[in-house]
């Protein structure tokens, strides 16, 4: 935008995004060597900001972040926030999910979900440029999906139900739920560690404290609960980093060693991320079998979830040995 124009609030955003330009840039070119900003550029000059490039799914890199990004510079443009673009994306999601209910409006409902996909990283992408990452757009951004999953569950038993299949399918799709709440809790946990830990180099802390609202913060506070009793040894990986950070910052060698311990086991964690169910309904919708969908969240995806979780678990075991040995 030009300078002169557009008022003190286009030019307090202006600064802001000139301010968040240089702290990504900064934040890329840790000596960790994560990532290695091509001539110094900018992200943004780059096209893409990233939690963690890393450990992001090839298709997230390909296709999702791409065009997540446009959306978000164009939200950023008409300076919508990212809770603006995230409730948008709920709604996306949530329509999409209902069309599930017509196996004859599945593919429309499938696009609707891969739209959802696309600005759910929009949503992230536009607050880390603009500065507006909070612990709260985090659980917003969760709500939405658990929204938009319950959104698919429901229209996916009720089509049943109404197609002549038997009410037990409603058993199924609650097993179901409470099994991919499980899966995509694990899968968003350990990467978002990871991105605090290794890329930011910030020590795991409560953030409960930055949230204002009573019901959000109750929200956040079960959330966090509910993490940690799934992940109780890797507790002890986060308590014993906090300990030994000076004022909140990670030590180098905790960073390097929590990146040789735990990359191999997040980039698994990818297995339980929204990709695979997206693509597993369009596989399912393209076979006239949705029905099978619980069926492929209880089985399938659930060993993955076991077979990770004592994967994550031998890892947390390497990191706290090692740490007492070093």
């Amino acid at each position: 935008m030009p300078k002169g124009r557009g008022g003190p609030r286009s030019a307090i955003y202006a600064a802001r995004q000139d301010r968040n330009d240089v702290a990504a840039a900064e934040k890329l070119s840790t000596s960790n060597g994560l990532v290695t900003p091509r001539n110094g550029q900018s992200v943004l000059a780059q096209g893409l900001a990233f939690k963690a490039y890393e450990i992001e799914e090839l298709v997230d890199v390909c296709f999702f972040r791409p065009l997540g990004f446009i959306v978000a510079r164009c939200a950023a443009a008409f300076q919508l926030t990212p809770t603006h673009v995230t409730v948008f994306g709920a709604l996306v999601g949530i329509a999409g999910g209902a069309m599930l209910y017509d196996q004859r409006l599945g593919l429309y409902g499938f696009a609707l979900l891969i739209m959802h996909g696309i600005v759910d990283s929009a949503d992230g992408q536009l607050a880390r440029l603009t500065g507006q990452a909070t612990e709260l757009g985090r659980v917003l951004d969760g709500v939405s999906g658990y929204l938009t999953h319950g959104a698919i569950y429901i229209a996916i038993a009720a089509g049943v139900i109404h197609r002549g299949g038997s009410g037990a399918i409603l058993i199924w799709m609650v097993l179901a739920g409470i099994a991919n709440a499980a899966q995509a809790q694990m899968y968003e946990y350990h990467r978002h560690d990871y991105a605090r830990i290794v890329v930011k180099g910030i020590a795991p802390s409560d953030d409960s404290a930055k949230v204002t609202s009573a019901c959000m913060k109750s929200l956040y506070g079960r959330y966090l609960a509910t993490a940690r009793m799934l992940n109780g040894l890797h507790v002890e990986v986060e308590s014993l980093i906090t300990a030994r950070s000076a004022a909140g910052v990670v030590r180098e060698e905790d960073r390097a060693r929590y990146r040789e311990c735990f990359y191999a086991p997040v980039r698994g964690w990818n297995l339980l991320g929204d990709n695979m169910r997206r693509f597993a309904i369009g596989l399912l919708v393209y076979l006239g079998r949705l029905d099978l969908f619980f069926a492929f969240i209880l089985l399938p995806m659930n060993l993955a979830l076991i077979a990770l979780w004592l994967w994550q678990r031998t890892a947390d075991r390497r990191f706290l040995r090692n740490s007492v040995t070093g």
